[in-house]
Formats: C-alpha cells, structure tokens, sequence
C-alpha cells in the first residue's frame, strides 16, 4: 500500500503560526481575545447586531459557572 506524503501548506501553517501568537498575547483566554477582536471591529466601524437582554444573561452565567 501507497502511504501518502504529508502535504506542507503555507496557507495553513501561517494560520497556525497567528493563532499561536493570538493565544500566547491573551493567554489562552477566549473571553479576553473575543473582546479585544470585537472592539477591534467597532474602531474600524463595524456594526454588531445586539443581542437580546436573556441571551446575555445566559453567556454571563455560563462564564461565572466556568470562573466558580
């Protein structure tokens, strides 16, 4: 049987090498990169559809759960 070659991909491998980065800068914190991403966003004026009051409520509970 044939083995196959692993196929080196630029592409891939700079998206692994950002995402490293990314994750050393905030450390390991998803909370603290989606929050600096999303003001990123605003600065270039982007617009954000606003959630609904219970659909916060719900995220906040589910990040105190997972701080307590």
């Amino acid at each position: 049987m044939k083995e196959s070659a692993v196929r080196h991909d630029p592409i891939v491998a700079e998206i692994h090498v950002i995402r490293e980065r990314l994750a050393s800068q905030f450390q390991n914190d998803l909370l603290a990169y989606s929050l600096a991403a999303e003001a990123h966003c605003r600065a270039l004026g982007f617009k954000f559809a606003e959630q609904h009051r219970s659909e916060k409520n719900q995220v906040k509970a589910a990040i105190s759960d997972d701080v307590a």
